[in-house]
């Protein structure tokens, strides 16, 4: 419930910004709009920089977001996780794409021969969604819609290697060449490499404790921590974390 909340809020806001309305165009082939603009595929840049939007993605949702994931030994609900991430992924790809277009429209009024306007419409989508991702998901998104899935360390490596090299790649990917669709489709494939790689759980599956994220006490606003173990190096739950020897062996009798 509060996911399908948060994914109409996205559509809205990108139905708002008139982002909806491009994706739909370029599907549709209409209003001089297109998945792949005329002469794109002519163009080694455009090849070459969306070549490296899709194997960026691929690399850091497929393969480092995966490992540095805490799972529990939960099921994998590989069709209702697809569905979900599906959603999620078209959702936030249109939030990042409606503050774009929004923070493009607020600086067209400047007249200054010294503001870039582009850049500086990037630099300000760019700060707002550094500022709102880490701060939703670590307040509300981690605690009240995903299961536990990860430790203090992972939260450090994905940002680090997957969620702030994003927002930079594909933004200049979407500035540059206005590719919305294939913006979109982007998070699309991260969002579901991430729902798949979490086990997200069905609607009707059962929840345990440990799928309950941990969240600081003693601050104005809890933020998820990630999963707190005695010892990560021996944690069955860890085998990422550096030292990682294994689940201690249980003496025999």
């Amino acid at each position: 419930m509060r996911g399908g909340i948060y994914f109409c809020l996205c559509w809205l806001l990108s139905w708002y910004s008139g982002g909806l309305e491009g994706i739909l165009n370029e599907v549709r082939g209409t209003a001089g709009r297109a998945i792949v603009q005329a002469g794109q595929l002519q163009d080694w840049r455009w090849v070459g920089y969306t070549a490296l939007c899709f194997g960026f993605i691929f690399m850091a949702y497929s393969v480092i977001w995966v490992r540095y994931t805490v799972r529990f030994n939960r099921p994998k609900y590989n069709g209702s996780a697809l569905i979900f991430g599906i959603l999620w992924g078209s959702s936030s790809g249109q939030l990042f794409l409606a503050t774009w277009l929004l923070a493009t429209k607020a600086v067209s009024g400047i007249d200054a021969s010294w503001v870039n306007q582009p850049v500086l419409a990037w630099v300000i989508a760019w700060s707002l969604m550094g500022i709102w991702q880490p701060n939703f998901h670590g307040i509300y998104w981690d605690h009240y819609i995903a299961p536990e899935h990860d430790t203090a360390l992972t939260q450090k490596v994905k940002a680090l290697s997957c969620h702030v090299p994003n927002l930079i790649i594909t933004l200049i990917y979407l500035a540059v060449h206005g590719n919305w669709a294939i913006f979109v489709l982007l998070q699309i494939i991260a969002c579901v490499s991430a729902t798949w790689g979490m086990h997200y759980p069905a609607p009707w599956a059962t929840s345990t404790e440990l799928d309950f994220a941990h969240r600081t006490v003693g601050t104005k606003i809890p933020r998820c921590t990630g999963y707190i173990s005695d010892d990560y190096t021996t944690d069955p739950f860890t085998p990422f974390h550096p030292g990682w020897t294994g689940p201690k062996q249980t003496a025999s009798a």
